[in-house]
C-alpha cells in the first residue's frame, strides 16, 4: 500500500469547478434581489455549468477507471449494505467512489440537469418555477448529504479525501493506480468551458433579458420583472 494516482486532472477540475459554480449559484439565488444584475448572474451560472455536465457524462464512459460509471454502478443491495455498515461503524474501504458516493454523484448530475432545464422553462410558466425551486432544494439536500458523507469517511478511515481530490493520490495498491493524469483533456475542458462562458456572458442582453446559446442559434427569453409580478395568466 502506497500513495498512487487515483483521480485524473479532468475529474478533479470538474469537481472543483462544479462546486464553485453551485456555491455561487445558491449564494446569488438567496442573497441577490430578483431582477438585479446579480440575480441575472445566478441564471447565467446555470448555462455556464452545461459544458461541465456534458464533459462528466462523456468522461464517465471514456475516462480513467475510477472515473467511469462502470466502476461505481453498484446494485441497490450493495448500497443498502454499505449504509448499514456505516451506521454500525465498520464500512469497507473503496479506492474510488464508495456505493453511496457513486449514487450521489449520478443523482447530482441528473438533478443539476433538471434544475437547469426547469430554469430555462420558467418564462411564462409558474409550474416550472415551482419545479425549479423544488429541484434546487433537492440539490441542496444532496450536497449537504455529500458533505456529511465526506466527513464520516474522513473520520472512519482517517483519510483526507478532500486533499485527494486536489492532488489526485490515495493510499492504495499499485494496481489501483491510473496510467495518466490526462492533462490535455483537462486543458481542453478549461478552454471549452471558458469559451462557452465568454460567449454566454458576451451575448446576454441585460435590458431585454435575452440569452443566445452558442453554436445553436437558439435565443431564450428569461423572465422579466413584469411577468414575475403579474404572472403569465393575468389579464
Amino acid at each position: 500500500m502506497k500513495p498512487v494516482l487515483v483521480w485524473d486532472i479532468p475529474t478533479r477540475l470538474y469537481h472543483w469547478l462544479l462546486a464553485a459554480g453551485c456555491l455561487a449559484a445558491f449564494g446569488l439565488a438567496y442573497a441577490a434581489p430578483e431582477h438585479s444584475k446579480a440575480f441575472d448572474a445566478h441564471m447565467l451560472l446555470g448555462f455556464l455549468l452545461l459544458p461541465l455536465l456534458v464533459f462528466r457524462i462523456l468522461w464517465g464512459f471514456v475516462g480513467t477507471k475510477h472515473a467511469r460509471f462502470s466502476s461505481f454502478m453498484y446494485r441497490p443491495g450493495e448500497v443498502a449494505a454499505y449504509l448499514r455498515e456505516t451506521l454500525a461503524g465498520k464500512t469497507s474501504h473503496h479506492v474510488g467512489h464508495n456505493p453511496a458516493a457513486g449514487y450521489a454523484m449520478i443523482a447530482m448530475i441528473v438533478i443539476l440537469i433538471g434544475a437547469i432545464a426547469s430554469g430555462i422553462l420558467i418564462p411564462g410558466s409558474k409550474l416550472f418555477e415551482e419545479v425549479h425551486e423544488t429541484v434546487s432544494g433537492l440539490l441542496l439536500c444532496l450536497i449537504a448529504a455529500h458533505l456529511l458523507g465526506v466527513a464520516v469517511h474522513m473520520f472512519m478511515h482517517r483519510e483526507n479525501v478532500i486533499l485527494s481530490m486536489v492532488h489526485g493520490r490515495k493510499t492504495a495498491e499499485a494496481d489501483d493506480q491510473i496510467g495518466s493524469s490526462h492533462l490535455l483533456a483537462a486543458l481542453t475542458l478549461l478552454v471549452v468551458t471558458g469559451v462557452w462562458g465568454y460567449a454566454i456572458v458576451g451575448t446576454y442582453d441585460y435590458q431585454g433579458r435575452k440569452i443566445e446559446l452558442p453554436l445553436t442559434g437558439i435565443t431564450l427569453q428569461l423572465p422579466s420583472e413584469k411577468e414575475s409580478e403579474t404572472g403569465p395568466d393575468d389579464d
